[in-house]
């Protein structure tokens, strides 16, 4: 079999389960503060542990704004969103 196709393949199955994770983060946003705590994130996506939750609070702060959330959906830290 070609090597590339092999990797194809390989990669095609390591990604499934993260595209089949999309979350509906405006839900999770309990307080309507514009930004999601840990807490608040782990409503829909309880899997989350606190090392991810902090790799995409960039700015430390214990909040994802807007931006933050964006930067971890295109980095792969979170799973994209479906709200």
């Amino acid at each position: 079999m070609n090597t590339t196709f092999t990797r194809l393949i390989a990669a095609t199955i390591v990604a499934l389960p993260v595209a089949a994770m999309a979350a509906d983060y405006t839900t999770a946003d309990a307080n309507a503060d514009g930004m999601l705590s840990m807490e608040e994130l782990q409503t829909i996506l309880p899997e989350i542990t606190t090392d991810t939750f902090m790799a995409a609070d960039t700015d430390g702060d214990g909040l994802l704004n807007a931006d933050e959330l964006a930067a971890a959906q295109a980095d792969g830290v979170l799973p994209a969103s479906d709200g």
